[in-house]
């Protein structure tokens, strides 16, 4: 991908190789920068950044819109001589729990000058479920039948909606299960909230209510990777059949 900013008598070019990237994995480019005048010119400070933006306030220009996850000085007190054109290396890591794109919001690429924060060129990057996530929720649709929904990115966790498999007689009583996932320190967090229909008694008539069940899972290395290092499905299903027989009613209307 490439993305051109110009601020005069400078141009500046940011590079990526791919389009898209998976939570933890290297995010890498080249930054140009060139001097269109023919007179030398002098940078401050060359930086490149990757911060978190909600597509709403960056539209905006709302203050303090973006959450900085890593900041790499490229240069400072850059001589550009008239004409002369510079390309800089760069690269990041990104975080395993890096937020994921999705309706609201993405990680961007901001580069330029010292106020790169509010001038600077932008460049926004695509972020996807690590492939262990994935494997986890696709095991909840094929073992269990589940329809995964949209996911999204919401207080540090990738999070997806999971609707029960229609007319299910094994779970009549639940409307769907939200499941958080997110990896730090290479243990897998995992968290359900079931929302489930229950009678309550109002008066001499009864009543269907909506109510909320959280189940905490925490999964390390040796329980979600076989010892090929393929994800452990079969301990997946085992770790899903615990959390969803909480949710199991007891009662069936």
């Amino acid at each position: 991908m490439r993305s051109t900013f110009f601020d005069r008598p400078l141009e500046y070019q940011l590079l990526t190789a791919k389009e898209e990237w998976l939570q933890g994995d290297p995010i890498e480019g080249k930054l140009s920068i060139k001097n269109m005048n023919d007179e030398k010119v002098i940078i401050n400070t060359i930086d490149v950044l990757l911060a978190y933006g909600n597509f709403r306030k960056v539209k905006t220009g709302e203050e303090n819109c973006w959450e900085v996850l890593h900041r790499k000085n490229i240069q400072k007190d850059l001589s550009l001589d008239g004409n002369q054109q510079l390309s800089y290396d760069w690269r990041f890591n990104l975080p395993s729990d890096a937020p994921i794109t999705d309706k609201s919001g993405s990680l961007f690429l901001l580069f330029g000058g010292e106020d790169v924060l509010n001038r600077g060129g932008r460049l926004d990057v695509r972020i996807k479920m690590m492939v262990l996530l994935q494997s986890f929720l696709q095991t909840f649709v094929t073992q269990f039948q589940f329809v995964q929904k949209s996911s999204k990115y919401k207080d540090g966790w990738t999070a997806v909606q999971l609707d029960p498999p229609t007319g299910s007689r094994e779970f009549p009583n639940l409307e769907h299960v939200m499941c958080y996932l997110r990896m730090v320190n290479q243990i897998l967090e995992l968290r359900y909230r079931c929302k489930i229909k229950t009678l309550k008694k109002n008066g001499e008539s009864m009543k269907v209510r909506g109510k909320s069940l959280e189940i905490i899972q925490t999964l390390t290395t040796d329980d979600y990777l076989q010892t090929s290092g393929f994800p452990n499905r079969s301990r997946f299903r085992k770790m899903i059949e615990n959390a969803l027989s909480e949710a199991k009613p007891t009662v069936v209307f």
